[in-house]
């Protein structure tokens, strides 16, 4: 995955007009400020150089995690095609490209963000950039008076700063707001898995229909297992971001847990991949969460078809459970 031409070049030209060590310090400075936050705050970004620095330090990646869910999301529903979306914690408009990227129907976007300077960085990416009209407005979305109703609702990567105490209010705030899907992305650490499992917690409870990642309503499997449900997503790194970061690597990969909620739907009858697929000679492994709870699936080249369709298949994927063979006996894992 890359990000958007039009998005790279705007980036490019912003990092360019910043002076270049200033820039790294900055960036530096923050990233030990996100890793070092308590939970249920995030560090404050008041100054443009902040802005930037941000942007240039993390917009590929988010902008990667983002896509890779709503593509997950028009796998499940297909014909659901948002013309209005609302972004929350927006930042610099990762999730709004990602969107205009995966829907061509979408028309108007409400950007709420609550730092000045980032919302500002957002509106001068997208100058001239050929998007959906987009509004952005400068606030805290729990002091907002109403959100605007929309069909898709985005809250990624915010969720988990806001006052634990809070989010229930949040939850609710956003679904209300939801005309079609609601979706959430978190970090792909366990932190990060906690608070998405919490959401999922209080979805079932509340009988809202979950559409993706799970499979079922029961317990997280994984949880059982003292595992935590997270996917990742590659994206090639631009110049730019590799002299900031001292990177070598052409590409990133990241990790995230997300959660989509939808007014219409219901989880997929299919199971989901959630590890990397092991390829040896002559098979290929795949753990695959499934209404039986997560199953550990052998496939053969003497499958054919099905051989074929697990070679292709990608961490994160759908696999449907009528082709599950028998789980691979505990001795006979191979570990990768």
């Amino acid at each position: 995955m890359q990000l958007p031409p039009i998005l790279q070049r705007s980036l490019e030209r912003m990092v360019a007009g910043q002076p270049a060590a200033a820039l790294e310090q900055t960036a530096s400075a923050l990233s030990t400020r996100y890793r070092e936050a308590s939970t249920g705050q995030a560090p404050q970004i008041n100054t443009p150089l902040e802005a930037v620095a941000y942007a240039a330090w993390r917009m590929p990646a988010t902008y990667a995690a983002v896509r890779a869910v709503f593509r997950r999301l028009a796998e499940a529903q297909p014909t659901f095609a948002p013309t209005k979306m609302l972004d929350v914690g927006a930042g610099s408009g990762a999730a709004i490209w990602a969107a205009a990227e995966q829907w061509p129907s979408l028309q108007r976007v409400i950007a709420i963000e609550r730092q000045l300077a980032m919302a500002r960085i957002g509106e001068q990416l997208m100058a001239g950039a050929g998007l959906p009209k987009v509004t952005w407005q400068h606030g805290d979305v729990l002091t907002i008076e109403r959100l605007p109703e929309s069909d898709l609702v985005v809250a990624s990567y915010v969720y988990g700063e806001i006052e634990p105490s809070m989010r229930l209010t949040l939850l609710s705030r956003l679904w209300k707001a939801t005309k079609g899907a609601l979706i959430f992305i978190e970090p792909g650490t366990p932190t990060g898995y906690t608070t998405i499992l919490s959401i999922r917690d209080e979805l079932i409870k509340r009988d809202i229909p979950i559409v993706a990642p799970c499979p079922h309503t029961a317990a997280c499997p994984l949880a059982e297992q003292h595992d935590w449900c997270h996917f990742a997503q590659r994206i090639a790194r631009p110049a730019f971001q590799r002299r900031l970061k001292g990177a070598t690597a052409p590409f990133e990969d990241e990790k995230f847990s997300y959660l989509t909620a939808a007014r219409q739907g219901t989880p997929s009858t299919r199971g989901r991949i959630v590890r990397h697929p092991l390829i040896h000679s002559g098979r290929i492994e795949l753990q695959v969460c499934t209404a039986q709870g997560v199953q550990y699936i052998t496939v053969t080249r003497r499958q054919g078809t099905v051989w074929r369709q697990a070679r292709e298949s990608e961490w994160g994927d759908g696999w449907d459970v009528d082709q599950l063979s028998p789980p691979v006996a505990d001795d006979a894992r191979t570990n990768g």
